[in-house]
């Protein structure tokens, strides 16, 4: 039976590596039965933070509890880690000179008619006679993670799983995912330097930043309401104007009332219209192609502004009109 209230809760835990500090006193309850992203950029402690949670590190200070039970450090256990809950490591580590089907059955804990469907799922049931040197990048990542779910875990810990693989087999290994949560319903927390990875599937945005949880909540919350800066830029293109700008500010009928906040914008946040009343008027300066959309740099007011656009009938040089696609505007 599901427990709806599963959780990892980690309480003021500490890391230090080579004399640098990993993990800085983070507190967070990770709730389970959601998939949880975990972002920020390298060195920021996200693998580390992943690591701990899986008992395959030793904690300087701090716990990490698993449904009211202690989880272990790597120093604690001959063997680190917890048979509830999987590790699956961005270098795949396979058993050299060995054939996949000994590889699979020597970790399987459940029937061999599950196991063949997690296999199916995973597409790896064609490789059962090779040997393990002889696998792809996708490959041993697939027959690893096949390995890891026949052993029966309630919570799959996901260290960069996308870092090599090109834009196909990461679709792919989405669908893999979603397949798998369908069949198993196991958990996922994925950690990935690139948001852009996790953020259509992320039902929770965790962002970290030199070994501190900076900023979490839905990606639809984080993506429009950064909490500084460094959380903006990590979810996509952005653009700060300041209090100095405020002859743009009036044409947009925007104020800032603190001269230390800055107004936030997305390039979704304006539209390029035919349409010139309650508009800005600008000209282009620049058009760039990103396949199902546009990114137009429009001067207003001489201050350049990024539209997303999915068409456009204009050309660097001509006049158009911009108008707001938001009611409500976010500061920083």
């Amino acid at each position: 039976m599901t427990n709806v209230d599963a959780r990892i809760e980690v309480k003021n835990l500490q890391l230090t590596l080579a004399g640098n500090t990993a993990v800085d006193g983070i507190s967070h309850v990770f709730q389970l039965h959601k998939n949880i992203g975990i972002v920020g950029e390298t060195g920021s402690g996200k693998s580390s933070l992943l690591r701990l949670m899986a008992g395959l590190e030793q904690a300087d200070n701090g716990t990490v509890i698993f449904n009211n039970e202690r989880i272990l450090g790597a120093n604690e256990k001959l063997i680190p880690g917890h048979p509830k809950i999987a590790y699956l490591s961005q270098h795949y580590e396979l058993r050299n000179n060995y054939r996949i089907e000994e590889i699979l059955s020597y970790n399987n804990l459940i029937e061999d008619e599950a196991a063949v469907s997690i296999y199916k799922i995973c597409e790896i049931d064609h490789l059962y006679k090779r040997w393990s040197d002889e696998l792809s990048g996708g490959e041993k990542q697939r027959v690893a993670l096949a390995s890891l779910l026949t052993q029966k875990p309630e919570v799959l810990l996901l260290d960069e799983p996308f870092s090599n693989l090109d834009v196909i087999h990461k679709r792919k290994l989405l669908r893999l995912l979603r397949n798998i949560q369908t069949v198993t319903g196991v958990s996922l927390i994925t950690v990935s330097h690139d948001v852009q990875d996790i953020l259509s599937w992320s039902d929770e945005i965790i962002i970290m930043q030199k070994g501190k949880i900076v900023q979490n909540g839905t990606p639809d919350f984080i993506y429009h309401q950064p909490a500084n800066e460094y959380c903006a830029a990590l979810l996509g293109y952005y653009q700060l104007l300041s209090f100095k700008n405020q002859s743009f500010l009036d044409l947009t009928q925007i104020s800032i009332s603190d001269e230390d906040k800055s107004l936030f914008i997305r390039p979704s946040y304006f539209t390029i219209t035919d349409n010139n009343t309650n508009t800005l008027k600008g000209i282009i300066k620049n058009i760039e192609f990103f396949g199902n959309y546009f990114l137009v740099e429009v001067m207003v007011d001489n201050i350049s502004l990024i539209v997303s656009s999915t068409l456009i009938s204009k050309s660097i040089g001509e006049e158009v009109f911009l108008a707001s696609t938001i009611d409500k505007y976010w500061y920083i």
